[in-house]
């Protein structure tokens, strides 16, 4: 049977059907919906006397472009957990009237970093609340600041410079009188590790041509002297074998090491000798003591030092008291 209604033609409504919703009036009804809910929730919780305001927000929220799913989703999580219901609900009301907006510009700087990492960890619905309150959800491209930033690499240190090796030999302008067979007055280096002064004292007569303090002429000094008192602790040059010891008129009781390396060092007028001949000694180790044996006017220690033979400057490879 056909109906007239104002001249136009009209069709029957089928009936036990009912209006299919786009995705438009969906989501105004999910807006609705949630205006309601929020609304109820802060009448009873605060009272009427926020009506005026709570009305402007909830026009705010309809003219919004909130995503409503994500937030309820949340709402659920939190519910699940157990969480306080009303610092759920806060933390709803603050996702829906007071939404966080996404930084403007694109160049990413720490807080668009952080931002875009919550997000991520936030809608991957696919991850169990316990892997997101541990942190294993995955930010690819997220965890190092500087990647894809172009930025240039960090400078390398520059490498320390090694030091110069010490020449084999220093050559020194001596113009004094000339030198005995096998002595020199250039410094050559020894090869040696470490090395220790045997006694630490004044040197009371240097390496060189000078007055024999006895036989009153001028002689040759092999070696430097230095005052020490009897019993002072006569130490080894450096590591080595004890070459010979023995006791004579013009040296007193004396000693010679063996270093190696074609370094020998030797010492008198001790008063007592500390070791045997054939030992080994370390460098610094007491290897005698200081004494007024021999042809002396004093206690001290003489010490010399040779290299393949050749008698060498003892000043320059030990130190003095001034």
């Amino acid at each position: 049977m056909m109906e007239k209604t104002m001249g136009r033609r009209a069709y029957p409504r089928a009936q036990g059907t009912r209006a299919i919703l786009g995705e438009r009036e969906k989501r105004r009804l999910m807006q609705l919906g949630a205006c309601l809910l929020l609304f109820l929730a802060v009448f009873f919780a605060k009272g009427a006397d926020r009506l005026d305001a709570l009305q402007e927000d909830l026009q705010r929220a309809l003219r919004s472009d909130v995503d409503f799913r994500a937030a309820f989703a949340d709402l659920g999580w939190s519910l699940a957990s157990g969480r306080p219901v009303a610092e759920t609900m806060g933390e709803l009301w603050v996702d829906v009237f007071m939404p966080k907006e996404k930084p403007a510009s694109t160049a990413l700087g720490e807080d668009g970093l952080l931002y875009q990492s919550t997000q991520l960890a936030l809608r991957r619905r696919d991850a169990s609340p316990a892997a997101l309150l541990a942190g294993a959800v995955s930010r690819p491209d997220y965890d190092d600041p500087m990647a894809g930033s172009g930025a240039p690499p960090a400078a390398e240190p520059e490498p320390i410079p090694e030091p110069e090796p010490e020449p084999t030999v220093v050559y020194m302008d001596y113009t004094g009188p000339t030198l005995p067979d096998n002595t020199t007055m250039d410094r050559y280096a020894l090869g040696l590790g470490e090395t220790v002064t045997p006694v630490m004292a004044v040197e009371s007569s240097p390496f060189g041509w000078r007055m024999h303090p006895l036989e009153n002429e001028e002689k040759f000094h092999y070696g430097v002297d230095l005052a020490s008192e009897t019993g002072t602790t006569v130490k080894a040059f450096a590591a080595g074998t004890v070459d010979y010891i023995g006791e004579s008129d013009v040296y007193g009781q004396y000693l010679q090491l063996d270093h190696g390396n074609g370094v020998k060092s030797f010492y008198a007028h001790c008063s007592k000798l500390c070791v045997q001949q054939g030992q080994t000694v370390a460098a610094g180790e007491k290897v005698a003591e200081s004494g007024a044996t021999g042809e002396v006017t004093g206690p001290h220690l003489h010490f010399e030092l040779k290299l393949n033979g050749v008698r060498l400057n003892p000043e320059y490879y030990i130190e003095t008291q001034s």
